[in-house]
């Protein structure tokens, strides 16, 4: 007998084990499968390798153009005979390569570069914005599901009460207005469920969008519910708030800017080019010195990239300001909803209570069955109390996650490997 037991909770562990081990997270899953197919994410991913190709165009100022010409004369007049040329179709080649330029092609080259990153900045921004609003969808979803889960609890209870009632009034005809009463709060309760249901559809359709296979209600389950605060905070926090994707975009951004407005003052500067050209009769290789001293447009060209400067440094200090706030104000909505948790989670247990005396009490007659129902509609009023509260905590999380750039690090998302 004894053997007998110990293996039965042997067999209890092991499975409550591997139940822990084979956990699967639904969310993770979702963001592993679709994040890097989300049509916002691959015009980033795009947007990165047009700024590539715009590198190679600010380098390629080093290298020569050569172009086939191809000329005839179709009338000309000479003073003296000799200088008559052939009217025929004269085939050549020209060629031209900037040899000075005041460093106004090495601003340039290192603006594009700085484009570059801001777009892959930009990249690794949007997936996380796009990982946010799964979450968000996720987690709605959920909380839906989980208010379905207290009515239904609720309207089982009703059901319980008109069964009684159905008895008593097999005894007594002139019970027939509490049942009446009864059946009407039972119909509330599933006019609510038909409500939570539509909003859990309607969220789930939405959310769709962004995955290759429809959700179901199965697949929703806490994504976090395994981790811990302190985990939360070691693991996902940023050692420096420059390093938020959205921070660096911004700080590529106005780098980009400065060095366009570097470039932009070289370019006004002399360019020297070498420029060559031959045909079958001719041979020509010389210097093409170019200066524009003015061009009325350069003056507003200034002013405009001044402009966005300013614009550039405003948004960088919004962004590091959105941070901060919304990094601080996360943490404070985690902490106050799970004290918020523990004060529900006390009351609802206070509240069956009082159903299950009022029950009594009714059986006896010191109750009448309205406050009877009015305790039921307090605790199912309290049970979806703590279901928006464990849904606010999930959001706090999330918006925390989201502060710190770390959702796709959260979900294990293979990150695209996009070369400098």
């Amino acid at each position: 007998m004894k053997f007998i037991r110990k293996n039965a909770v042997s067999c209890i562990m092991l499975s409550s084990f591997l139940s822990i081990s084979t956990y699967a997270n639904p969310l993770k899953t979702i963001l592993q499968k679709n994040l890097s197919n989300a049509p916002e994410v691959k015009e980033a991913l795009a947007n990165v390798e047009a700024a590539q190709n715009r590198v190679e165009q600010s380098k390629s100022q080093h290298f020569p153009i050569v172009s086939v010409t191809g000329s005839k004369t179709l009338r000309q007049y000479h003073k003296y005979e000799d200088n008559y040329g052939s009217t025929k179709i004269i085939p050549g080649i020209q060629a031209e390569m900037n040899i000075f330029a005041f460093g106004a092609i090495e601003k340039d080259i290192e603006r594009s570069y700085k484009e570059k990153e801001y777009y892959k900045h930009t990249y690794t921004a949007t997936q996380e914005e796009i990982a946010y609003t799964i979450g968000q969808l996720y987690l709605t979803a959920l909380n839906m599901k989980e208010a379905i889960s207290v009515m239904e609890k609720s309207l089982f209870r009703h059901q319980k009460i008109l069964q009684d009632l159905d008895i008593i009034m097999e005894n007594d005809e002139g019970r027939e207005s509490e049942f009446v009463q009864a059946e009407t709060r039972m119909l509330m309760v599933q006019q609510e469920i038909n409500n939570y249901r539509q909003k859990l559809l309607a969220t789930l359709n939405t959310l769709s969008k962004y995955t290759k296979t429809k959700v179901v209600e199965e697949q929703l389950s806490d994504p976090f519910l395994q981790l811990k605060e302190e985990q939360l905070y070691q693991k996902y926090t940023l050692k420096r708030k420059e390093d938020n994707p959205l921070y660096q975009a911004n700080i590529s951004d106005l780098d980009a800017k400065n060095l366009s407005v570097d470039a932009e003052k070289k370019k006004q500067l002399p360019r020297i080019n070498l420029v060559g050209s031959a045909t079958q009769e001719n041979r020509q290789i010389g210097l093409k010195v170019e200066w524009e001293v003015f061009n009325r447009g350069n003056n507003y060209i200034a002013k405009e990239k001044a402009s966005q400067i300013s614009a550039s440094r405003e948004r960088l200090l919004r962004t590091a300001r959105d941070i901060e706030e919304g990094a601080n104000l996360a943490k404070i909505n985690i902490k106050e909803n799970r004290v918020q948790l523990g004060v529900l989670k006390k009351q609802i247990v206070s509240s069956e209570k009082v159903i299950d005396f009022y029950r009594m009490q009714f059986d006896i007659a010191r109750r009448t069955l309205l406050d009877v129902l009015n305790a039921e509609k307090e605790l199912s009023n309290v049970e979806l109390s703590y279901a928006t509260t464990q849904h606010n905590l999930r959001l706090s999380i999330l918006d925390y996650l989201y502060t710190q750039g770390m959702i796709s690090t959260w979900g294990d998302v293979k990150k695209q490997v996009i070369h400098p």
